[in-house]
């Protein structure tokens, strides 16, 4: 009798650590009614997923979380991807970027899940305009030339609001969202002062040498002088005062520079002018074979060097 009442015992007391045991292994059941309000309830919704199921999950499994770059290994029973981030007290948010080995609404065993945080941020910045330079005026000679500012520049203004996103602390894009210009910019004016005559300043004859070897005629000068002006004139310029086509001028294609140095009242497209200055250089000893050294090595060939070189 005492055998069979000590059996019974037993019995009962397998029973019931086997009911205690059955009891803690169950996950406590919670409605969606019941479900917390706050974060959660919000992913649940946000990833379409059913919080009676997800909190009714009772299957362990072993899954790996790369969270912002560190991976660790957890033992959850979480029924998602999401909820398993939940509930393993990782910090979600919609700045979160959540890629899984499992799908969305169903967290498989041996899992990994990857968490990367992207942020935007809205930038203002002030970006200086650059102002053009303007040069009015044309001279003949820039070495003789003089500047005057009439008028300052200055540096415009205009407002960029620029969107970037962010990787963690790395910036991988960004765009031009909108640009506003809150100050145009204002050019500087730059006066150039200097020999500027033009070839329209002159009565416009063109290559004229009948007019210009009857003026040379009429000039005090020997004949000699008056040969060599003629042959030079119609070899430099075809006897055009306007002549205009390179760096040098006039009747016999002077350097402007030099012209207005030394004759700065005269305008090189004046043909009379530039005959008598010519004349004048001449007897003044200028050496014809630097000044115009084709031209006059033209003339020694046909009629020999000036007597006064010789």
């Amino acid at each position: 009798m005492k055998g069979k009442l000590a059996i019974l015992v037993l019995v009962v007391t397998l029973i019931a650590v086997i009911s205690l045991g059955m009891y803690a292994n169950r996950a406590p059941i919670i409605s969606s009614d019941d479900a917390p309000l706050g974060l959660p309830e919000k992913i649940y919704q946000i990833y379409g997923i059913n919080s009676y199921e997800a909190n009714n999950c009772n299957s362990i499994k072993l899954i790996s979380v790369n969270y912002e770059g560190e991976t660790q290994k957890h033992l959850c029973r979480s029924y998602s991807p999401v909820t398993a981030l939940i509930d393993l007290g990782y910090s979600i948010s919609n700045k979160n970027k959540i890629t899984s080995t499992s799908p969305i609404d169903n967290l498989l065993p041996n899992s990994y899940i990857l968490v990367e945080t992207y942020t935007t941020t809205i930038d203002e910045i002030l970006i200086e305009l650059p102002y053009e330079k303007i040069m009015k005026g044309n001279v003949l000679c820039k070495k003789l030339a003089t500047k005057e500012q009439e008028q300052e520049g200055v540096l415009g203004l205009m407002t960029q609001r620029i969107k970037r996103v962010y990787k963690g602390d790395r910036l991988i894009a960004e765009e031009i969202i909108e640009e506003r210009i809150d100050r145009e910019p204002r050019p500087e004016i730059i006066i150039i002062k200097g020999p500027e005559d033009l070839p329209d300043s002159v009565p416009q004859r063109g290559p004229d040498c009948s007019y210009w070897n009857s003026y040379i005629n009429n000039i005090n000068a020997s004949t000699e002088e008056k040969e060599w002006l003629k042959f030079i004139m119609r070899c430099e310029s075809g006897c055009n005062a306007e002549s205009n086509k390179s760096f040098h001028k006039g009747l016999f294609q002077w350097d402007p520079c030099l012209w207005y140095t030394q004759f700065a009242n005269d305008n090189i497209f004046d043909g009379e002018a530039q005959i008598k200055r010519t004349l004048q250089k001449l007897r003044e000893g200028a050496n014809p074979n630097s000044m115009w050294p084709a031209c006059h090595r033209k003339y020694k060939n046909e009629f020999g060097e000036l007597s006064w070189l010789q």
